[in-house]
């Protein structure tokens, strides 16, 4: 979808700037707010667990399986 959309975004801003299409400019300027828009709603990692480390400590991260039961 993202393909989609950067390239309907760059064609119709071309078509319509440059050739003077006023579909393919609205097409653009849509596509264009509809990538912004999903950038700024997009899903921002969360932090779990922050801590800092003194000097010749470590920190092991293990995946563990699930319990059966």
């Amino acid at each position: 979808m993202p393909s989609v959309l950067r390239t309907l975004a760059r064609t119709g801003l071309r078509r319509g700037l440059l050739e003077g299409r006023r579909r393919w400019l609205m097409v653009g300027l849509t596509a264009t707010g509809v990538r912004i828009l999903a950038h700024v709603i997009a899903r921002k990692p969360e932090v779990v667990y922050s801590t800092e480390l003194s000097p010749g400590e470590r920190i092991e991260i293990r995946a563990l399986p699930p319990e059966a039961g």
